[in-house]
């Protein structure tokens, strides 16, 4: 957890990509998101949800961030795949739908959430991806595939992150402990979920820098979109509805989380543009990084209640 009372954890952003380009063994980089998304982020999403109790997990925000995860991810689904309809490029259109709905929770979004909400904003930000996952690996994963397959969609739903948010929510519905023996490895591994996906973004960008001379109009429009527009109609819509003010602003930063990895591997496996999906991730992470600092001299901190 990010106890700073400013930004100064973005010097492992930094110091990771000056690390790159100064010709340190990229290949190190490239192998953190297989060490958070198979150690490192199960176990805090375990203990996590472990630790929330019954009443934690069926608590008004955690209902109402649920609730939410399906309502905006079905209608952004449905509007974004109605609006691109007519798009002509086979090789895009199913990667800019898919990255109006997908937020880089894992990867960028914890650092930036834990440091404005506190444990509070983590287990509604992970609970709101958890939600999605249902609908990546089964709308999104038709709509790229246009087949069903239903062992396949199980057998990838069935990834440590969901087992882990079972096991969470069992534990914490039995009101069950685990034993230090086991809860303190786990504790360790998830403490260093932030400073390794800190460390992952710095070397990514790093990495992409040059795929920038390939920005177009397409990435541009559907970047703007997805971080500023999406996210300001959510802003509006859930003030409307006199919503609570903080989970009002947790809600909208998670809508203007950049686009996911998951983009440029889908973009791999159904042979669609690489060079795009890399682009609006760089692209669209620098944007929200800004967005984060703007932020933080215009909010008071912290942000959770």
């Amino acid at each position: 957890m990010i106890e700073s009372n400013d930004f100064s954890f973005l010097w492992l952003v930094i110091l990771s990509g000056v690390l790159v380009r100064l010709g340190f063994d990229r290949s190190v980089f490239d192998n953190i998101p297989k060490l958070l998304f198979n150690l490192c982020f199960p176990a805090l999403v375990l203990i996590t949800f472990a630790d929330m109790g019954s009443h934690g997990i069926l608590e008004p925000d955690a209902l109402a961030i649920s609730a939410f995860a399906v309502v905006y991810t079905l209608a952004v689904f449905v509007t974004a795949r109605r609006i691109m309809r007519p798009y002509g490029n086979a090789a895009r259109k199913e990667l800019i739908v898919f990255n109006m709905i997908l937020g880089n929770i894992t990867f960028v979004g914890l650092p930036f959430i834990s440091y404005f909400f506190g444990v509070w904003g983590l287990r509604l930000a992970i609970l709101f991806g958890v939600v999605q996952d249902f609908f990546i690996w089964s709308l999104c994963y038709w709509m790229f595939a246009q087949k069903g397959g239903l062992r396949q969609t199980l057998k990838t739903v069935l990834n440590p992150c969901f087992v882990a948010i079972v096991t969470g929510f069992v534990l914490a519905g039995a009101q069950l402990e685990l034993p230090a023996i086991i809860s303190t490895p786990i504790g360790m591994l998830a403490g260093m979920t932030v400073p390794l996906a800190l460390l992952c973004i710095g070397g990514l960008l790093a990495q992409n820098t040059g795929i920038l001379a390939r920005i177009d109009c397409d990435i541009m429009v559907s970047i703007a979109v997805k971080s500023l527009l999406m996210p300001a109609a959510v802003f509006a819509i859930l003030t409307a509805l006199n919503l609570d003010p903080t989970l009002v602003k947790l809600c909208t930063l998670i809508t203007a989380l950049p686009t996911g990895l998951l983009s440029v591997i889908f973009a791999k496996e159904f042979n669609k543009d690489i060079d795009f999906a890399k682009t609006a991730f760089v692209i669209s992470t620098c944007l929200f990084i800004l967005i984060c600092v703007v932020l933080y001299f215009a909010l008071p901190y912290p942000l959770a209640p």
